[in-house]
């Protein structure tokens, strides 16, 4: 026969451990709640700072309102220029003064991407890392030197090059056009940076030849280059 008590008893007991576990269970959400909320309140915080130095260096970007690097062709030199040889393979030497127009911002240059062609004829494409860093200040230029020897065109290419290239040869004046592209850092201060590719087109570059040379240069002086 069971006793009443011990029914009793162990009601009390399961009833403890019920309590005893919702209690648990309560003390256990307010932390991971708050945790929660430290953890969103955080994540928001960096998103908000983020957004704010964003704005900030858009804001002082446009009061310097940075204008990019102006060029010109300083002087163009072509060398083993012959025609009649079955390789034609010359040599450009150029020399290209980048000029820094801001007053506040600081030019840093670490490559150049050229091309030079012959009537939209593509003769020479090469990409070139400097030898020693570029750092062009406010208001200053820097001269770059290039020595570039032409690849070996294909027959067609060469066939349509030299077709169209004997009457200026006849006359001793070949008109080149060279498109430099350069990978310019802007720097304003020690924590304002952004980088673009700068393209200057520089064209009717005309090489004056003397009679039975090989080699010929910018003859009426440099050229200004337009910059995209």
């Amino acid at each position: 026969m069971d006793h009443p008590n011990a029914s009793a008893t162990s009601i009390h007991h399961t009833h403890g451990l019920s309590v005893s576990r919702s209690m648990r269970r309560s003390c256990h959400r307010p932390t991971k709640s708050v945790a929660n909320q430290v953890v969103r309140c955080l994540i928001t915080s960096l998103i908000l700072l983020f957004v704010l130095a964003s704005a900030a260096c858009f804001i002082a970007w446009l009061m310097l309102h940075p204008h990019p690097p102006s060029s010109r062709v300083n002087s163009l030199a072509v060398s083993g220029f012959n025609i009649s040889s079955p390789q034609f393979t010359p040599r450009f030497d150029i020399e290209l003064v980048v000029t820094n127009p801001n007053k506040k911002i600081v030019f840093s240059i670490d490559q150049f991407g050229l091309l030079i062609s012959y009537r939209g004829i593509p003769l020479l494409r090469s990409v070139v890392d400097p030898p020693n860093y570029i750092q062009i200040l406010g208001n200053r230029s820097s001269e770059v030197k290039f020595e570039l020897g032409m690849e070996k065109l294909s027959d067609k290419k060469k066939r349509k090059v030299l077709r169209d290239i004997k009457g200026d040869w006849s006359r001793g004046v070949v008109s080149f056009q060279v498109k430099a592209s350069m990978r310019v850092t802007f720097r304003a201060g020690r924590w304002l940076s952004r980088q673009r590719l700068v393209e200057a087109s520089c064209k009717d570059l005309s090489v004056e030849f003397l009679p039975a040379k090989e080699t010929g240069k910018l003859h009426d002086g440099g050229r200004i280059c337009s910059v995209d």
